[in-house]
């Protein structure tokens, strides 16, 4: 295998060059003029002269040969520090993400941690926390008067929804109005997701390395769970939908918000319990 030259190679070249150009300078030099030391004064400043006239060249062809391999190991060593820093940046403002995106991602679990009622006939459904005058007036009325009424957590419930609207479930469940049922996710238990739902989009969208936010898109939806996960894939698209699809800012939540949620297995299985108008919209936006 031939060894390509490297450019120290060449230097060393040129070096060795200059050398023999000196010493057949200095032997046509003493073969023409002699040894003779001259005491004249003309005699030695022409002399200076000559070696003078070939030397300079030569040695300012090595010096700028030299100057450029300086430039060129600066560049280089700046170039690597400048990956480090940006690297270290990186890093530090991913770990500041993260802690955000964990602390909010924490409050949602907390929010979806509260019993609401839930009940429903054949034209209407409710969904009250624990807190609100309509729970305290439908928890005494009489069960007949439905066709299912439960007290669950908010968690349980959004489980009971997708699972409900999954295609081709088996589940053998009462009749109940699909389209009043789909209305609960806009209905004020979830009020409190809606703020932070933008705030998770927004702040998965600050980062910038494609590993780092595959890292991070794994571990919270992990953490989450792929029911919240399509909760907020509904509640980004409504604002989105709300905006008339003129929001930059929405349309940014919902494209993030939407490819942790599809990104992962689970959430490609789940992903068509959503209403059509969303799914629809992903594959206009060539998320799914």
């Amino acid at each position: 295998m031939i060894k390509t030259p490297s450019e120290k190679d060449y230097l060393k070249a040129l070096i060795i060059f200059a050398i023999i150009i000196l010493l057949v300078a200095a032997w046509s030099f003493i073969r023409t003029f002699g040894k003779s030391v001259s005491n004249e004064l003309t005699v030695w400043a022409n002399t200076a002269t000559f070696i003078s006239g070939i030397a300079t060249p030569l040695l300012s062809a090595i010096s700028v040969f030299i100057l450029y391999l300086v430039w060129k190991d600066n560049r280089i060593e700046l170039a690597a520090t400048k990956q480090a820093l940006t690297e270290q940046s990186d890093t530090q403002s991913f770990s500041v993400i993260k802690d955000a995106v964990f602390d909010v991602a924490g409050e949602i679990k907390t929010e979806l941690n509260r019993t609401v009622l839930f009940a429903y006939d054949e034209k209407r459904c409710f969904l009250e926390l624990d807190s609100s005058n309509l729970y305290k007036s439908l928890i005494k009325e009489t069960d007949s008067e439905f066709l299912d009424k439960k007290i669950i957590k908010l968690d349980l419930f959004l489980e009971y929804y997708y699972e409900l609207f999954r295609p081709h479930d088996n589940i053998d469940l009462k009749p109940i109005n699909s389209n009043a049922l789909r209305q609960l996710i806009f209905s004020k238990p979830f009020y409190s997701c809606i703020d932070k739902t933008k705030m998770l989009g927004l702040f998965l969208s600050k980062v910038k390395s494609d590993e780092y936010k595959s890292i991070l898109k794994i571990t919270l939806f992990t953490k989450l769970g792929v029911y919240t996960c399509l909760l907020m894939t509904e509640i980004s698209h409504r604002l989105y939908y709300d905006s008339k699809y003129n929001d930059d800012t929405a349309l940014l939540v919902f494209r993030e918000v939407a490819e942790l949620t599809y990104s992962q297995r689970e959430g490609k299985f789940f992903i068509k319990s959503l209403p059509d108008v969303v799914v629809n919209d992903l594959i206009k936006l060539k998320i799914i």
